[in-house]
């Protein structure tokens, strides 16, 4: 009897052991994909190559600053702080940190005309930034995609020689921010071809996972040393 007593009070250890290591593996399995993600950052601007030059809107303006070499490189030091640990992401339940076009409600791309890319600007709460790159070149009336930038989104490759970006404040938090990529010649030469083009170009916004508050605080920054 007494032996009996012995056999299952080992087995219950046994058991009682294999179930503590069981749980001190996963707790420490998450301990390290904790560590990896809070590790592990996305910068929303990655993808894209440094400009020729960036223009600034400040808030409210539709005027292009002024900018030397020194507020030049402010900006580009700038647009290189919205990123985030996936971690923190994750927490928010916020999963995709891809490039993804903008989308109506049955998940058709929304498109933009030449006059509304116009309009796109700072706003009273939202900084602009345009990426200006060396001009596409257009031969027999076509775009040269070989002399523009694209970018991968949805699957799909978008071409551009400019491309704004909107910026607001996500106060510590991963929120969004737009791009809106295009070709300066058929949205700026409204003669050409008489208007032809441009009268047909569309674009479809991007939006991407950003942390702007540091690029926020940045921009703010600047914009007092440029008035």
């Amino acid at each position: 009897m007494a032996k009996n007593k012995q056999e299952k009070a080992a087995a219950s250890r046994k058991a009682a052991n294999i179930i503590v290591g069981i749980v001190s593996g996963v707790a420490a399995l998450l301990i390290i994909a904790i560590i990896v993600l809070v590790s592990v950052r996305v910068d929303p601007m990655d993808k894209l190559d440094r400009p020729v030059r960036y223009d600034f809107y400040d808030l409210g303006s539709s005027e292009v600053s002024f900018t030397n070499d020194a507020a030049q490189t402010e900006i580009h030091t700038a647009m290189g702080e919205m990123d985030f640990n996936v971690m923190s992401a994750i927490l928010r339940w916020k999963w995709d940190y891809s490039y993804n076009f903008v989308r109506n409600t049955k998940d058709e791309k929304i498109e933009m005309t030449a006059d509304e890319i116009e309009e796109i600007g700072a706003t009273g709460s939202a900084y602009m930034i345009e990426y200006v790159y060396d001009r596409a070149k257009i031969v027999d009336g076509e775009v040269d995609k070989s002399s523009c930038r694209s970018l991968e989104v949805d699957g799909e490759t978008v071409y551009f020689d400019r491309l704004k970006v909107v910026i607001g404040n996500t106060d510590g938090n991963v929120g969004e921010i737009y791009l809106y990529p295009y070709i300066y010649e058929r949205v700026i030469n409204h003669a050409a071809d008489g208007g032809a083009t441009r009268a047909t170009y569309r674009i479809t916004a991007i939006k991407v996972r950003a942390n702007t508050s540091g690029t926020y605080i940045a921009l703010g920054d600047l914009a007092k040393k440029l008035k």
